[in-house]
């Protein structure tokens, strides 16, 4: 591989630590923390509702946006509302601040969803464009997930350990470290942006009237492009159905092991362990994902066979044996890791450089829309009938997964554009 490609994928891989080292670091604490500053349940869930609306109604304006003005802009943006929505978390002590971090969070979050990638493309493809970046894409996500992994179990350990209140009314408690941890690596992450994001694509100059009347052209050209294209329609149809198993396992199954565990005491330790054993599955998941593939001979069978074994693993959440139970977790996140850098190669051969950050902002919509709808439907059917019912409902949406899947082009290296693809073909890591 040329040595600037090289370059390039050790900072995108670099940058995908940084962004989601932070991440890890608050998951396993986020809900405690908000019932240690005094929040009710139905809050905390009015709280969580507004972070998925808002992420879903920035999503396709701000991926917009990255293709307008520029992904270095939009990432440095992105990590500025990350930071301020740490802080505000961390030593917030009122409604109104923590539900303006959450809400920062999420504007963060939408801004987030595609300018990295489509900037590593962009970087790649002024240097080589013939480049197989599946490759990079893989071990970008590898990182990720590991530095997730990671994160959960430092968030955890400072929570659990430091010296410090683990209630009261001050602004900093024993649950407030992991976020102020994680707004020490968003700083590091601004400057390392600051040094190495550079832009590649020559964009006009446009004043902020321009951009956002440029917006809703970009946003049809993504919506418009995703229809019309048989490989990124299909590929947005998994990432709804993705975003319906994850939030069926990430609301349910944290609450089984909890319970099988004997209660809430050991709970917090429990949901730290079992996130970071998520972030390296799916680490490993994606790490084995060009193996698989050619093993396999196909991007198809691959995928294919990721969501049969995504099934699997969620007939074994239905079970009441901890330890079955414990390996469906953990073989969810390890199975759907896999196809993850093999879809990502596919929609950047059939999006161009002008609405590739747009294509990407749709399909985190349908994964963000669906996974709120598989969220609240997950819920009323817990509620109402039982975990099997979830669990059957899931596995019966994989069904559906697998059988769009079957549609996707069998070639995983060739460079050649897919039939049913329109505009010119490039090739993603």
């Amino acid at each position: 591989m040329n040595a600037t490609v090289t370059t390039l994928t050790r900072r995108y891989v670099a940058l995908n630590v940084l962004g989601w080292l932070p991440t890890g670091l608050c998951a396993p604490v986020l809900i405690l923390l908000l019932a240690a500053r005094g929040i009710d349940m139905a809050t905390m869930g009015a709280l969580l509702a507004a972070y998925g609306l808002t992420a879903a109604a920035l999503e396709l304006p701000t991926g917009g946006l990255a293709d307008v003005v520029g992904r270095r802009p939009v990432l440095i943006a992105a990590s500025l509302l990350f930071l301020v929505s740490a802080v505000s978390l961390g030593i917030g002590t009122s409604v109104l601040v923590i539900a303006t971090g959450i809400l920062l969070e999420a504007a963060g979050r939408a801004l987030d969803s595609g300018p990295l990638q489509a900037w590593y493309v962009d970087a790649v493809h002024a240097v080589d464009e013939d480049v197989d970046l599946t490759s990079g894409f893989a071990h970008g996500r590898t990182a990720g997930s590991i530095a997730l992994a990671v994160g959960a179990l430092v968030g955890g350990a400072l929570a659990g350990w430091a010296p410090v209140p683990s209630t009261g009314a001050g602004p900093i408690l024993a649950l407030s470290l992991p976020y102020l941890a994680a707004a020490g690596v968003i700083v590091i992450r601004i400057l390392v942006q600051l040094a190495w994001v550079g832009e590649t694509v020559r964009r006009p100059r446009a004043d902020v009237s321009a951009v956002l009347a440029d917006i809703p052209r970009t946003v049809r050209v993504g919506i418009g492009t995703c229809a019309r294209n048989s490989v990124l329609r299909r590929i947005t149809v998994l990432c709804g159905v993705i975003g319906v198993v994850l939030a069926a396992v990430e609301l349910l199954a944290p609450l089984q092991i909890a319970a099988s565990l004997g209660g809430d005491s050991r709970a917090v330790g429990a949901f730290a362990v079992f996130t970071a054993l998520g972030g390296f599955a799916m680490a490993a998941g994606s790490a084995a994902s060009p193996t698989l593939s050619r093993l396999l001979g196909s991007v198809r069978r691959t995928v294919v066979v990721a969501l049969v074994l995504t099934a699997v693993a969620v007939a074994a959440l239905g079970t009441p044996i901890l330890l079955l139970v414990a390996a469906g977790y953990v073989g969810v996140y390890l199975a759907l890791g896999a196809p993850e850098p093999l879809l990502d190669t596919l929609t950047h051969r059939a999006a161009t450089a002008g609405e590739r950050a747009t294509v990407l902002s749709v399909q985190s919509l349908a994964l963000r829309i669906c996974g709120s709808v598989g969220a609240l439907a997950a819920g009323l059917l817990a509620a109402n009938a039982s975990s099997t019912a979830v669990w059957v409902l899931v596995v019966a949406v994989l069904g559906l997964g697998a059988l769009a899947a079957a549609g996707l082009p069998g070639r995983e290296r060739s460079g050649e554009a897919d039939p049913t693809a329109t505009g010119r073909v490039l090739e993603l890591a």
